[in-house]
């Protein structure tokens, strides 16, 4: 069978990976001139199961109102709210009560722990800088720590290690970590997490692929569109030609919305617009060892070998991909805060970044078959397509063959939203 795979992020290349092991022709179709050069390309590093979770949490709009006044906010709107915006909004809304959260936590929390044990099984001798430190989330006001006992509790009950730690601990673990000056007062320890470099994992496995008589890349190819008859593709539309198929699925994250709208396929999908910066250092001389998290401000730390990885800030802004210096500050402000060890010329020098993260209003992805018998959808992973990747690319090669998938896919069906 000759299936296309549109979209070459992590989710797309897992996905292609599954396909070309089970023995299908696939050919991967990229707008971009290389794998990983999207969203995939300098998120924060972290492959976190346990802090899988929807950010349409009980109480929402308090939160949101709270950050709103904060001066490093964790969620911002970039732009005046538009219909899009404003209906997506309204949806996640809905969703911010108990019982769809915890729903919703459970399956993106199972999606997240199979999705480690799919990666364990196809990394080979990739080299990605990746590490099994765990994350560690960090409190600033005893508060926080009391509450989040409510996640400990949640995590334990799914069968996932958690602990807390006092601050002793905390310094063994993380030596570099600045505790008594940021004012952290507790932290918790969520051992079974990994970090990585997605894109250099993206791009490893891609190179693999491509030495494969079986997978093609057509890089530098925006998708046009899907031709179909009936209730069957036949083909994708590129500046190119028509690609003929046999099967399609679509891992293009927010732009399967400009693909499948003309299919009556209109997915609850709205950007995210996430930040990073990268800093050139020996993180286990000046930064962390693994990942830190910072509660507050919601930005994570990561260790990537030589390389600091800092990532955060939510911005609703549409599809716009400008990178503001003020939307660093926060980002900025944590790292130096954190780690003052790590030379200011180093984090003024950082790499500067910022992707579109497509998130769903309730928070687990969109996989499964669309309305056309023979076209898939892999999408809508929000800030963790890197942590759900490979267990997502495992579904839809089960749903490919026919088979019965390997952890209930009914949380991240398609026509859950009818």
């Amino acid at each position: 069978m000759h299936i296309v795979v549109l979209g070459a992020g992590v989710v797309g290349i897992t996905t292609a990976h599954v396909l070309a092991e089970a023995g299908h022709d696939v050919t991967v179709i990229e707008r971009e001139a290389g794998p990983a050069l999207g969203t995939s390309y300098a998120n924060a590093g972290q492959l976190s199961a346990a802090l899988s979770a929807p950010w349409a949490v009980p109480g929402l709009l308090h939160k949101a109102l709270g950050w709103m006044v904060e001066r490093y906010p964790p969620l911002v709107v970039g732009k005046r709210p538009d219909a899009a915006m404003a209906g997506w909004l309204w949806r996640m809304f809905r969703f911010a009560n108990t019982r769809d959260y915890v729903a919703s936590k459970q399956a993106m929390v199972r999606l997240g722990e199979f999705s480690l044990e799919c990666l364990h099984d196809l990394r080979g001798n990739l080299d990605y800088d990746g590490r099994n430190g765990g994350t560690i989330v960090l409190f600033r006001t005893s508060e926080q720590r009391d509450a989040y006992g409510k996640d400990l509790k949640a995590l334990a009950e799914l069968g996932i290690a958690a602990r807390t730690l006092d601050l002793d601990a905390l310094a063994a673990l993380e030596p570099n970590l600045a505790i008594r000056d940021a004012g952290i007062v507790g932290a918790a320890h969520l051992p079974g997490d990994e970090t990585g470099d997605c894109r250099r994992f993206t791009a490893g496995l891609a190179g693999q692929l491509s030495d494969r008589p079986n997978v093609r890349f057509r890089f530098a190819t925006p998708v046009r569109g899907l031709a179909f008859t009936g209730d069957h593709v036949t083909g994708v539309e590129t500046d190119d030609g028509t690609v003929a198929v046999d099967a399609v699925v679509s891992c293009l994250g927010v732009g399967s919305l400009d693909v499948l709208a003309p299919l009556g396929i209109r997915l609850p999908i709205y950007p995210l617009k996430g930040y990073s910066l990268t800093i050139s250092a020996d993180s286990d001389a000046v930064g962390p060892r693994s990942t830190v998290s910072d509660e507050t401000h919601k930005v994570g730390v990561t260790a990537l070998g030589q390389r600091i990885r800092v990532g955060g800030t939510a911005e609703l802004a549409g599809f716009d991909l400008s990178r503001p210096e003020r939307r660093y500050a926060g980002l900025f402000h944590v790292v130096r805060q954190l780690f003052p060890a790590i030379p200011p010329s180093a984090v003024e020098a950082a790499e500067r970044w910022s992707g579109l993260r497509p998130m769903t209003p309730d928070g687990p992805p969109i996989i499964g078959r669309a309305r056309f018998d023979n076209l898939y959808l892999n999408t809508g992973h929000g800030t963790l397509g890197w942590t759900m990747a490979c267990g997502s690319a495992r579904l839809i090669g089960d749903l490919v063959a026919g088979r019965r998938p390997a952890i209930a896919i009914e949380p991240f069906s398609p026509g859950r939203y009818a």
